[in-house]
């Protein structure tokens, strides 16, 4: 436990476009963390919305006036409001969030306890994350929830792994300020998945991130079909383009053999054994999902995999070819 009068000062970083269905849930619950309220602030950067947004945070900064500040990110994209908030942050540490979700009320303070922790057996200790549970809207959004539950998806382990563990990539974490200024903060060539790239580099430098998965937060999932086609696509962009930035895994390599084994098998017809055996097992996933979860829109979920397995590949091709222009 951190005691009462060693709380370190933390600064939370929220970019925010056009969130006015979301931006006040999460502001409510971020002004409510059980964290002595002078020893934070929380920094939203509007992307120049043009909804309500802007007037409910200034409503929030006026009622919270030491803990709420509005600011503008007049390059709108969700990269440069990042490095706004920590050139302009006044914590030792800080927490980049999303407008799209809101934290448990213990957020802030287990991220700080865990951060301190681990941090007496690890002293190369950059930046601390927590379980992100996805909440639906719609029945796409509960697919899509069930797609990256799912370690077929290849999707990083906050969003599926139960246990602690030190961890390569953490999302709604908590970062050290002083090793992020050391390593550069984010790269501003990466308008979309930066935050991927930025904990490979983290890793790359040789300091170490840790998941708790006490630490939680709730994200709302992608509820239309045009923002799940243009995430995944991305999702698999972001591989290519690290690739190209000189960071590697093998894992990396899956959306190229899996679109080289669909070409291989319009020829090859005696493959299509090794393709029975896949649609096997995503329906085997889709059966221990669907129980686990109580979630029976798993039933599609096969069909869904497979697209996004595809998504992927056209998007980590696209990546390959034409670099971080290929982001959509």
């Amino acid at each position: 436990m951190v005691e009462n009068d060693r709380f370190p000062f933390v600064t939370v970083i929220i970019p925010a476009y056009n969130e006015e269905r979301y931006i006040a849930k999460c502001l409510e619950e971020w002004v409510n963390q059980n964290y002595p309220k002078d020893r934070y602030e929380i920094l939203v950067y509007d992307g120049m919305s043009t909804d309500r947004t802007a007037k409910i945070v200034k409503n929030f900064e006026e009622h919270y006036s030491r803990l709420v500040y509005y600011k503008l990110n007049p390059k709108r994209k969700q990269v440069f409001a990042f490095n706004m908030g920590i050139r302009e942050a006044r914590g030792e540490f800080f927490i980049i969030f999303g407008a799209h979700a809101y934290p448990e009320r213990d957020f802030l303070k287990k991220s700080v306890e865990t951060f301190l922790e681990v941090k007496k057996s690890e002293p190369k200790l950059a930046g601390v994350g927590g379980k992100i549970i996805k909440l639906f809207e719609n029945r796409l959004a509960k697919l899509v929830a069930l797609i990256y539950s799912s370690p077929l998806s290849g999707a990083s382990t906050f969003w599926y792994e139960e246990g602690p563990h030190f961890a390569k990539t953490i999302a709604f974490a908590l970062y050290d300020k002083k090793i992020v200024e050391e390593i550069g903060g984010f790269d501003e060539d990466m308008l979309t998945g930066n935050d991927f790239e930025f904990n490979l580099r983290i890793n790359k430098q040789g300091y170490k991130l840790f998941f708790n998965p006490e630490i939680k937060s709730y994200y709302y999932a992608r509820s239309t079909w045009k923002g799940f086609l243009k995430q995944t696509f991305n999702y698999g962009a972001v591989k290519a383009v690290a690739i190209k930035k000189g960071y590697f895994s093998p894992m990396w390599l899956f959306p190229l053999a899996f679109l080289g084994f669909e070409i291989s098998m319009i020829v090859l017809r005696s493959l299509i054994w090794i393709f029975m055996l896949y649609w096997l097992a995503l329906l085997e996933e889709a059966i221990r999902l669907g129980v686990k979860m109580r979630n029976w829109n798993a039933v599609i979920m096969p069909l869904m995999m497979f697209i996004f397995h595809n998504l992927i590949s056209i998007g980590f091709v696209s990546g390959l070819v034409l670099g971080k222009k290929s982001f959509r």
